[in-house]
This record gives structure tokens, C-alpha cells and sequence, in this order.
């Protein structure tokens, strides 16, 4: 039984999924580039993953993928993406850049030029604008990574299969939708088949979707001895197929599905699917439940070992993220896992060096091990690097033991209710038995221990520390850092 790794689990809070600052849903931006090769203004609709991510990384870099006739196919490209890459711990994809580029004139735009095999310079001017100010531009501004996709449906199609077979090395991989090989009498498709004989591509993968185009009283067994107008678009594309099938062409990796369901216009949204999966088909971790509850730490080598696979796949290295190796880590280290747990902190260490937190996070390993010179050592070695309050209190816990502690009426400042922005999650503070408990609705209540001035942990739980906010003496609100993240509350009443 294969089991989705759930990277975010909620231990004192629980958050409503990609909660956005005020009432509105905002899942991109609009820019607008001026092109040379075009001689206009092209838009841009520019989806990152920082959006819509629960724990939002600034030094991450993402693949990118363009998409044609962006204002049409931006919705929901994205809606995919963040779907199979972000939405219940789903690591089915990558996480991705998305950029959609408006249609201009679009016979203008999508329509190859014969014969220039390699040459930018007698390019049509749309593949001049992608190789040499588009991808340029989404380097310079933002956290891109090597790899690069592109798709396109219909005429986009068309244009594809032109820069797949002319300029390979532009792109990792092509989703052509319905391409459009009928075009001027199948003169573009005659001239890809003629160069990508020849041709010899790294690692490079295409899809194609095809809709079913086919007239009332054609099958797909008589396609092929039809010569009518009508069924040239789908018989045009079925010669690529057939050709893309039957022949060797060393470095690409091919595949194509028949809609039967689907038109023209409806197939781009389940084609973009499935071409996705094909195009990261090695992305996905598959572990076993055997994986998380045994104290083995045989899933460390597992997780090491993928993304091994996944860096050489993408072409550059690719890390897991240091957030879900500290989950991991903190979910052993609650179980005592002791062996599984110290893996994934070393694990964390080897990958994220220059983090502070991994050290942190190795401190409190031998802590809970109760191994207190070791959790001295790399606590205060996690604040040479950074001056984190959180670590320095746990620090000045094993260094002042139980010589700091609170009265009930100390304690009653922090009473009352608190609410985490932008989520609108209520947390109520309360005294019970001389101690502070906080509480969410239906979830357990968990005991808060004090550590220093305006800090406590969590009395049973490990990296759980709230930090309270004062302001002229007041508490407004708190700090809680969790291993799945940092966040924030105002005092409500």
C-alpha cells in the first residue's frame, strides 16, 4: 500500500488551507515586457509557488513552465500544479513557476519558418522573443531553476513541435495539445519528421494529447485510408504519432493519448494532466506504510537515495526540503525513534549547512535524550550562526534548571484570546492548576511550561516554543515556532 507524505501536520494549531491575506484569492500577477523581435508589448500572467505555499521558501528555485495562449490556460496550469505539488501534502510534481504568455496575432506567432534548423537568427520572431528576452527576463526576476517546460494547444502545438525540433536545447520538455500538423498541407509536419530523424536530444520528453476530431461515421480503423478535409487535422497528427513511435531518436522520450471523450477545445485541461505526470513520472517518493511506523531509519537511505534520482533527472541538484526532513525528524524523535530521528537530523545537517535551524533542531534530539552537554554544544553552536531567541531560551532551560518559573498572577497576563493572521484561527489562553493552557477548538489542550520573560513551550511536545508580544507593557499577541513553520497571532479579547 503506497502512502502520500503528508508534509504538514498540525500538532497545536490547525489552519485552513492557503488562507490569503484579506478576502481576496490571488494566485498570480500581470506583467507586461516590451519585445524587440515582436516590436509590441506582450503580458505575462506569472503564478510562483511562494502564493499559495504554506511554508513559503525565499532561496528555493522552481522549474518553470511557459504556457501559450496564457490568458486561456493560466487558470487552470496552476490550479494542476499547486494541486499535485502543494494541496495535501501532495508530491506528485514539483513545485513550479508558471508563466503564461497572452496570444498576440496568433497565426503570426505560432506559424514555424522553413528551414532554420538551429538558427535564432531566421527564426520566426515569437521563438526569438521565448529564447532571448522571455526566459532571460523570468531568470533575471525570479527564483528559476534549470529545468524549463513548455506547452501549447492547437497552432501552440505547432510552434512546439518547430522548437523541438529546431531548437532543442531551449527546452526539457513539450506538451503539444492538439497540434497543429495540417498546416499549409502538412508542410510542418514533413519538415519536423526530416529533422528530428537526425536529430539528437538530452534527456528531453514530449507529450501530445489528441482530441477526438473525427466526423460522424469515421473510426479511428478508418482514419487511415480517409483522405477527406475534414479528419486532416486528427490524421495529420496520428502521422507524427505514428512516426515519433517508430522511430529511434536517441535522448527523447515519447508519449501521446487519444481523448476519446474530449474535443478540440475541452482535451488542453486533462492533457496538460497526464502530461505532466508522464514528464515527472520519476518525482513522486512512493513509501510504504512500513516507512513511517517502524524505527528503522531504512526511509532516511529511501529519501536520500530519490532525490538522487530526481537531481539527476532535473539535471541540477535537487534537495528534499529541509522542513520536511525536521517533520520527519520531530515525528521519530516524538515516537523515540531515537535512531530514525538522529538520521534525519544529520540528514538536515549534510543538506542545509549554513541553516542554523538544523542545528537547533539537533539540539533538541539530544535533549530529549537527555544527553545535556551534546544539546548544549549545538545549541550554542545554532546561535553562533544566528541569534535565535527560541534556541536561547531552550538554552538557558539546560543551562538554569528549574530556576525560572512564573506565579499564577504573573501568569494571567497572557490569558485571553489570541487570533493567528491571516488565518482567523482563534486560540484561547486560560489558567488551570496554577499553570497556562491554550486550547483550540476541537483539538486537545496543551500545557505551556515557561522558560524565560514572555516564553514557553509546549510541556509534551518537542520544537513547540510560543513567544508573547508585548507593547508598552502589554501582551498583543505571539510567536509560535513549530517544526512545520513559523506563525503569528494578535490579541483579540
Amino acid at each position: 500500500m503506497k502512502h502520500s507524505i503528508l508534509i504538514i501536520t498540525f500538532t497545536l494549531f490547525t489552519f485552513c488551507a492557503n488562507a490569503q491575506k484579506a478576502d481576496n484569492i490571488t494566485i498570480g500577477k500581470i506583467e507586461t515586457i516590451y519585445s524587440k523581435p515582436l516590436g509590441e508589448n506582450r503580458k505575462l500572467w506569472i503564478y510562483t509557488p511562494d502564493i499559495t505555499s504554506k511554508i513559503p521558501n525565499p532561496q528555493k528555485k522552481y522549474p518553470v513552465l511557459f504556457v501559450l495562449d496564457g490568458d486561456t490556460h493560466f487558470y487552470s496550469t496552476v490550479g494542476i500544479i499547486q494541486q499535485l505539488s502543494q494541496a495535501n501534502g501532495n508530491g506528485i510534481l514539483p513545485e513550479m513557476i508558471v508563466v503564461g504568455v497572452e496570444s498576440g496575432n496568433r497565426l503570426k506567432d505560432f506559424t514555424p519558418t522553413l528551414n532554420t534548423r538551429g538558427s535564432l537568427d531566421s527564426a520566426n520572431p515569437f521563438v526569438k522573443f521565448l529564447a532571448t528576452e522571455l526566459m532571460p527576463y523570468i531568470d533575471e526576476n525570479f527564483n528559476s531553476a534549470p529545468y524549463k517546460l513548455l506547452v501549447g494547444h492547437s497552432l501552440g502545438g505547432l510552434i512546439i513541435m518547430d522548437i523541438l525540433s529546431n531548437y532543442s536545447n531551449l527546452f526539457n520538455a513539450y506538451i503539444a495539445i492538439e497540434p497543429s500538423m495540417w498546416y499549409q498541407n502538412e508542410k510542418f509536419l514533413k519538415q519536423n519528421i526530416n529533422t528530428l530523424k537526425n536529430q539528437n536530444f538530452d534527456n528531453t520528453k514530449l507529450f501530445i494529447g489528441v482530441a477526438n476530431t473525427l466526423p460522424e461515421g469515421i473510426t479511428l480503423s478508418l482514419l487511415k485510408n480517409d483522405k477527406s478535409i475534414e479528419t486532416q487535422h486528427i490524421r495529420s497528427t496520428f502521422k507524427l504519432d505514428d512516426f515519433l513511435k517508430n522511430t529511434k531518436i536517441p535522448g527523447l522520450k515519447y508519449a501521446m493519448k487519444y481523448y476519446e471523450d474530449d474535443d478540440h477545445n475541452s482535451v488542453p485541461l486533462i492533457s496538460e494532466y497526464d502530461g505532466l505526470r508522464f514528464i515527472f513520472d520519476f518525482y513522486r517518493l512512493n513509501a510504504t506504510k512500513k516507512d513511517f511506523t517502524e524505527a528503522s531509519p531504512a526511509i532516511v537511505a529511501k529519501l536520500k537515495t530519490h532525490y538522487d534520482i530526481v537531481s539527476k533527472e532535473m539535471g541540477y541538484e535537487v534537495s528534499p526540503p529541509e522542513a520536511l526532513i525536521k517533520y520527519f525528524g520531530y515525528n521519530a524523535l516524538g515516537k523515540k525513534q531515537f535512531a530514525k530521528a538522529e538520521a534525519f537530523f544529520k540528514l538536515n545537517i549534510a543538506y542545509y549547512p549554513e541553516s542554523h535551524k538544523v542545528y537547533g533542531a539537533y539540539g533538541d534530539y539530544y535533549a530529549t535524550k537527555k544527553d545535556t552537554a551534546n544539546a548544549i554544544k549545538y545549541y550554542k553552536f545554532a546561535l553562533s550562526m544566528n541569534n535565535d531567541n527560541i534556541i536561547q531560551n531552550k538554552l538557558n532551560v539546560l543551562t538554569n534548571q528549574n530556576k525560572f518559573s512564573l506565579t499564577e498572577n504573573e501568569l494571567e497576563k497572557y490569558v485571553g484570546i489570541y487570533t493567528i493572521q491571516p488565518y482567523e484561527i482563534d486560540v484561547e489562553f486560560y489558567l488551570q492548576d496554577r499553570s497556562l493552557w491554550s486550547k483550540v477548538k476541537g483539538q486537545k489542550a496543551e500545557e505551556l511550561v515557561p522558560i524565560s520573560p514572555n516564553a514557553f513551550r509546549l510541556r509534551n511536545k518537542k520544537g513547540y516554543t510560543i513567544t508573547f508580544k508585548t507593547n508598552d507593557n502589554k501582551i498583543v499577541g505571539f510567536t509560535s515556532v513549530q517544526p512545520n513553520g513559523t506563525f503569528n497571532a494578535v490579541f483579540k479579547n
